[in-house]
């Protein structure tokens, strides 16, 4: 199953890898691919980082729809620490004054190890060491982010966002796990 997951998102990533090929449109003189960097606080106070690429689809002076692709990680002191690779489309409605509502879902791999070691009793009733094994799991998300286009006003090539995404560690003990994240972040836009 973890493998056929594994190919379906790799395959995904694939198809949607030409959308980098595309031609500009004429009328923009924006570029339409910009590097991301956040924090991903899971449960806000455990710490992460994901960075990755944006890739704007369609651009309009008041809505925006593009593909994100992201790899990331959190660290969840005496818990666990997870690495994650995800891919995201979203819309992006710009107010006059340059602050827009981000709205994004996506389907990303998520692969979670403990922080410590796993101990199990064995059949002569011995406590023995597991180590640390790794899960691999499915990772539906969504996310609400609001934020400022520093490209609509000032033709600063910035955009700062933050918000909250919801996620789902699929499967974990039999059932969808709900999580949630806190995002500070800066999309910073490649030149033509």
């Amino acid at each position: 199953m973890t493998k056929q997951l594994t190919s379906l998102l790799f395959w995904a990533l694939l198809c949607t890898a030409p959308a980098f090929g595309q031609a500009s449109a004429p009328e923009s003189s924006e570029s339409k691919i910009g590097l991301k960097a956040s924090y991903f606080g899971e449960f806000v106070l455990h710490p992460g980082l994901a960075a990755g690429l944006e890739y704007s689809l369609v651009v309009k002076p008041w809505f925006n729809l593009h593909w994100d692709a992201e790899l990331g990680a959190y660290f969840h002191k005496q818990n666990n620490n997870a690495l994650f690779l995800q891919s995201t489309i979203g819309t992006r409605f710009i107010t006059a004054f340059a602050a827009f509502v981000d709205i994004n879902a996506g389907l990303g791999y998520l692969l979670a190890a403990p922080s410590g070691d796993v101990y199990t009793v064995d059949p002569d009733g011995n406590l023995t060491t597991k180590g640390r094994p790794y899960t691999s799991h499915l990772k539906p998300t969504i996310s609400l982010l609001l934020g400022w286009d520093g490209r609509r006003k000032r033709s600063v090539p910035l955009l700062i966002h933050t918000g909250i995404e919801a996620y789902w560690q699929s499967h974990f003990n039999h059932a969808m796990l709900p999580h949630a994240a806190l995002r500070l972040g800066v999309v910073y836009w490649l030149k033509k």
